[in-house]
């Protein structure tokens, strides 16, 4: 039998580079959707800066009529020192690092080196920490001991808390998995997440980083309504689909967290109209002593494991300019 027996640590600048920088920056971070505030100083801090209304100011020849400070809202965002862990039998192991780099044409598979496995290893093991950040990132729940996802709070949660907090009402229906499959569901909760968002909200309209975030039966039903139109363009999606979703201009965004849902204590079904700045994830793995990524081959158990130690959060800058609903099947 084959098997991976070199251990590998990284720290420092290797963390930085292999691992962490290239999953939390250009394309990799777009695609979550959010601010990604990676190695940012600690306390991590999100600010947002007022813009002042009345700057402009009757001319005078002498003196300073500028008014007060520009306003500045900041809040921290709360890291929590967490780690990601992965076993596989020793044979499972180099057949998933063997499949990462079979389908390369410079690879010679008669003549593996030691780089080339480590970069599949790498590849591997980056995959599944970037989903489960991905995932704690949603439905991160710190007050539930048997809950995979529980390292830090995430944005659902926050919301809900924030809510609460603010007394907020928020907005809550249910409806029948019929009613979803044959209604303009879809149109219907969007619209009511619309309504229910602030004039300061909605004014961000126009700054074009507005963004419906949904869950994935929102999303599915709003491109079925998207289906039952009758006009050309329509039957052309229908063939060909659709690479981006938007509601009067603004975006949708499917979480993609519904195979998570189960165990998590949060609503199943929800909408979530905010601005992209305003939720941030925050990961760091340069100010905390301990953190790194270590592989390695566990002879007695034979198993390869693989670990990472960093410290990472989640926030939301002004919750005020977050509407929210949830609804019940």
């Amino acid at each position: 039998m084959k098997k991976i027996e070199q251990s590998k640590n990284y720290t420092g600048t290797e963390l930085d580079n292999l691992f962490f920088r290239p999953m939390l920056s250009g394309d990799s971070a777009d695609k979550l959707g959010v601010r990604v505030l990676y190695n940012m100083p600690v306390p991590t801090i999100l600010s947002f800066w007022h813009r002042n209304p009345d700057v402009l100011q009757k001319y005078t020849n002498s003196g300073w009529s500028g008014g007060s400070a520009t306003e500045r809202t900041q809040r921290t965002i709360n890291m929590s020192r967490v780690k990601a862990e992965a076993s596989y039998s020793a044979s499972d192991y180099f057949s998933l690092v063997l499949e990462e780099i079979a389908c390369r044409p410079e690879i010679n598979l008669q003549d593996l080196s030691g780089t080339d496995l480590e970069k599949a290893e790498t590849a591997l093991f980056k995959e599944a920490i970037a989903e489960s950040i991905r995932v704690t990132m949603w439905l991160g729940n710190s007050e539930l001991e048997d809950y995979p996802y529980n390292s830090f709070d995430g944005f659902l949660k926050t919301i809900i808390d924030e809510s609460k907090k603010d007394d907020t009402e928020m907005i809550e229906d249910s409806y029948t998995s019929e009613v979803i499959a044959n209604t303009d569901f879809a149109e219907i909760v969007l619209d009511l997440a619309w309504g229910n968002a602030n004039e300061t909200l909605r004014n961000l309209k126009s700054e074009g980083n507005l963004a419906f975030f949904v869950s994935s039966d929102v999303y599915n039903a709003y491109n079925m309504f998207l289906d039952r139109a009758s006009y050309e363009s329509a039957f052309l999606a229908r063939q060909t689909g659709r690479n981006e979703l938007c509601w009067h201009g603004i975006p949708l965004i499917d979480t993609q967290v519904s195979e998570y849902l189960d165990s998590s204590k949060l609503p199943h079904s929800y909408v979530i109209l905010t601005d992209r700045r305003n939720l941030a994830l925050a990961v760091n793995t340069s100010d905390f002593p301990g953190t790194e990524v270590s592989m390695w081959y566990n002879p007695d158990e034979m198993e390869n494991r693989q670990r990472a130690v960093f410290m990472a959060g989640c926030g939301i800058l002004m919750p005020e300019l977050v509407s929210y609903l949830h609804y019940s099947i």
